[in-house]
């Protein structure tokens, strides 16, 4: 493991740092952080002027060589020079530098007691950064010595991890991809409680796949269904969890396949869905599904009955009995040939281009839209 601190240039008192149940009397938080974590390395970042900082009145001894000779007998001391941080330059400078000394695979610390003024703000973007971009980075903690949560008279210092803030940004890039294109990887990935994951995996392959009535059962069990909660869950998690649920529930069925009408209305917020994600094979293919579904209303069979569903289709094709579909229901459904341009895959000499297409199906749902809203469900 590395670990990563800065250091400072005010002046150090002795205290006795506490994490956990470990303690650690000294005037270097940066000891304390040694004999804490057992890095493989401790890497300084230091300003010229703060390298050549004496330790104290009494000590001349410039405070970067004075903590090399100090703790190199337990870790590898690394020295970064960086920037004051007087000017934006400088402070994207010390971004990149921080960025540049973490590698793949790296399992990092990073210490921000003495980070001044901007610098622990530069260090959090600086990991969720490095988090994104560089493979198998794995940050371990992020800590503080916090010298002055106590009084100063009181020689027990504590220490915060702070590692659970850089978890959140974690969560909330992985809540933004399952929100807005339905992959619940991430989210599962970061060691979300089974229930939990389990949940919201079937609700995005059922939407991935376009199993209608299945994701309308997921969306409904992941809605009005108890979670499991670890007890030492982050609080902001629970309100990631409630605002998912507030997306989803809307597309919420329960026994979907044994009431039509209300499979239908979520049916069309799951249209809604894909086309405000640009799922757009997706929202065309239900949308023409939808059209049979609602002509099944007016025969007999049941509307999952494979022939029920045939012959409503056939009866779309051929136009057929137009008074009692309605020349609306006919011109959605003509609208919907696009599907049959995407599902080849653009294979033809004729195709339409990948803009036309999407063009045409987001002309087709806002037709789809208005004659969705006149229709009055209380009387089907």
């Amino acid at each position: 493991m590395k670990a990563f601190t800065f250091l400072g240039r005010g002046p150090l008192y002795k205290s006795n740092y506490i994490f956990h149940n470990q303690e650690c009397e000294t005037q270097f938080f940066a000891e304390a952080i040694v004999q804490f974590f057992s890095p493989k390395s401790l890497y300084f970042f230091a300003t010229k002027s703060a390298a050549q900082e004496p330790v104290s009145e009494d000590n001349k001894c410039e405070r970067l060589s004075f903590l090399t000779n100090l703790l190199s007998e337990k870790t590898e001391v690394v020295h970064i020079p960086i920037k004051e941080g007087s000017n934006e330059t400088e402070l994207w400078d010390i971004f990149g530098t921080v960025v540049d000394n973490i590698h793949d695979n790296d399992t990092v610390l990073f210490d921000i007691t003495h980070g001044f003024r901007s610098l622990p703000f530069l260090t959090f973007l600086a990991l969720a950064y490095v988090s994104n971009v560089k493979s198998g980075v794995k940050i371990e903690r992020i800590i503080y010595g916090a010298y002055e949560a106590v009084e100063r008279n009181n020689p027990n210092k504590p220490v915060f991890d702070l590692t659970p803030f850089i978890s959140l940004l974690k969560w909330m890039n992985a809540v933004n991809v399952f929100q807005n294109y339905g992959d619940a990887r991430p989210i599962a990935e970061l060691g979300v409680e089974k229930d939990i994951a389990d949940k919201l995996t079937n609700l995005s392959n059922a939407l991935l796949t376009s199993r209608t009535l299945e994701a309308q059962k997921a969306a409904f069990d992941f809605n009005f269904n108890s979670l499991l909660f670890n007890s030492s869950q982050e609080p902001p998690f629970r309100i990631l969890v409630d605002q998912l649920r507030q997306s989803y529930s809307q597309m919420a069925a329960n026994e979907p396949s044994n009431n039509p009408i209300n499979s239908l209305k979520a049916q069309y917020q799951q249209i809604k869905w894909y086309m405000e994600n640009q799922h757009y094979l997706q929202a065309i293919t239900l949308m023409r599904e939808w059209l049979i579904s609602f002509e099944c209303f007016y025969h007999e069979g049941g509307w999952l009955n494979r022939w029920t569903r045939e012959g409503a289709e056939n009866m779309l094709k051929d136009g057929d009995n137009q008074e009692d579909i309605g020349e609306e229901v006919i011109a959605l459904w003509e609208g919907c040939g696009i599907r049959g341009d995407l599902a080849h895959c653009g294979m033809r000499d004729n195709a339409n281009s990948a803009t036309q297409a999407i063009r045409e199906i987001e002309e087709l749902f806002n037709k789809f839209k208005n004659y969705y809203e006149t229709i009055d469900w209380n009387n089907l």
